[in-house]
């Protein structure tokens, strides 16, 4: 029998894969343990078991049934392909609301893979060589395993702050979030309080180990939604990795307000953001950078402009204007003297104009933009206000995305900004009114991913809980 599995084997591996054949699975009860044994651990990758034929893997080992065994290969060998393929490449959908590549991970090779792996007798490895290999993934399933081995555990609310043994529902929860290896009734004080440090960080709060409401909303959310949380994450990661070898991209997350530039296995660069506040949001999308601008002009929206600048316009038009360094433009796109508008007849419904704020140091914009297409008026940019990014829930912006270190980004994907950004901070200021805006266009676009991930990386590529500040998982 191995004899013949032998010879079919090297012949399926000989035919192209567009004629789909069936593996024999049902021959091979070694291998198709190994494939069974898999998707009962799917869970451990972020999966779901049932997807991948459950029902007919217990038909099967229930021996329950006529079995169809040709019906059988071609659904047990569909269901492999899907598994490898959601282990190299994730299985969720992600949530962005503009997707200007529709990148798609080239997925030919999988069934090859499983067909290799079977003739080399090593099919019990091929879920390893498959999935990615980088710190991030490895400590997204390390989470994963620790929530997975407590998920049963009925766990009651935490209602109490006190921070004691007396609170058996905060004991039980650190058990069973993995904060604590072992269940001890009997921790002392400062164990307990070196412990919801411990959480605080995870959570991405101020770690002074004090029990306050906050930190008991987040320890009283269910495990299964964190798991949900952490296996939406996994495998976008997955889908990441599967175009960061191919090419350089920036992904920006907005609960965790940061930034990974990424190349293969590599973080290139990380930084912290400043995203949207939940009543004006960042929406999530994918697009390409497609150039730099140094020195900016900033193109107030019109909802900014009318609801918040013309109010303080109307108080004082010229002085406003002046101060902020605005320009005002009709709808072709001429300069107007703003001394020849009646302001105070302008509102909401009647704005026939649009406010332009000019380069230099003091723009909204900073001095650099990292321009790409977006149907909601979204870019990455420099900010004059530095303090905001000192904050842990950075949620502070219109939409648009402030990038803390973006003038590092901005060198490193165009070299030629280097003559400018090499100087001191006055000298690119004096460069801004002497120069005016600047626009570098990129030699190779860059793939740009803004996305909505509660469980997500920090800089040291731990995984962390952020705030879901937009209230998007349910």
């Amino acid at each position: 029998m191995k004899y013949w599995l032998a010879i079919w084997v090297l012949l399926l591996c000989l035919l192209p894969p567009a004629q789909g054949q069936s593996i024999p699975w049902l021959s091979d009860s070694a291998n198709r343990q190994i494939l069974c044994d898999e998707f009962a651990r799917a869970s451990l990758y972020g999966l779901d078991e049932h997807d991948y034929a459950y029902k007919t893997i217990i038909a099967i080992h229930a021996n329950v049934g006529r079995i169809d065994s040709a019906a059988i290969e071609r659904e047990l060998t569909n269901a492999a392909i899907a598994f490898y393929a959601d282990i190299a490449y994730g299985s969720v959908e992600n949530r962005v609301s503009y997707d200007g590549i529709s990148y798609q991970p080239r997925s030919t090779h999988v069934r090859d893979s499983i067909v290799a792996a079977i003739a080399e007798g090593r099919l019990a490895d091929l879920a390893g060589r498959l999935e990615p290999h980088n710190q991030v993934y490895a400590e997204f399933k390390k989470r994963l395993a620790l929530l997975e081995r407590h998920k049963n555990r009925l766990v009651p609310p935490i209602s109490s702050n006190l921070l004691d043994s007396t609170n058996r529902p905060l004991l039980e929860r650190f058990y069973q979030l993995g904060f604590t290896d072992t269940l001890d009734y009997a921790a002392d004080e400062d164990t307990l309080r070196n412990t919801l440090r411990i959480a605080q960080r995870t959570f991405e709060m101020m770690e002074d180990g004090k029990l306050r409401p906050g930190v008991l909303e987040e320890l009283n959310i269910p495990v299964e939604k964190r798991l949900y949380e952490l296996r939406h994450a996994l495998n976008t990661w997955r889908w990441l990795n599967s175009i960061q070898q191919e090419q350089k991209v920036i992904v920006v997350d907005i609960p965790a307000a940061n930034l990974f530039y990424l190349h293969k296995d590599s973080v290139l660069f990380y930084t912290r953001c400043i995203v949207g506040k939940a009543n004006t949001p960042t929406t999530p999308l994918i697009s390409q950078v497609h150039e730099v601008i140094l020195f900016p002009y900033w193109n107030v929206p019109h909802d900014i402009a009318v609801r918040e600048l013309l109010p303080a316009i109307k108080d004082a038009p010229l002085d406003y204007l002046e101060y902020g360094n605005y320009q005002v433009l009709d709808k072709t796109g001429k300069v107007l003297d703003p001394a020849t508008i009646k302001w105070q007849q302008l509102n909401k419904g009647n704005f026939p104009y649009r406010l332009r704020q000019l380069f230099g140091c003091d723009n909204s914009l900073g001095i650099i933009k990292l321009n790409f297409f977006s149907p909601y008026s979204t870019y990455l940019h420099d900010t004059p206000n530095k303090s905001y990014f000192l904050f842990n829930g950075r949620y502070f912006s219109h939409g648009c995305i402030r990038v803390e270190n973006v003038d590092s980004l901005a060198a490193m994907l165009e070299p030629g900004l280097h003559p400018f950004l090499e100087n001191a901070p006055a000298r690119v200021c004096e460069l801004a009114s002497d120069k005016g805006q600047l626009i570098f266009p990129l030699k190779q676009k860059v793939p740009l991913f803004i996305l909505y991930e509660v469980a997500w990386p920090d800089n040291k590529s731990e995984i962390r809980f952020y705030d879901d500040v937009y209230n998007k998982v349910k």
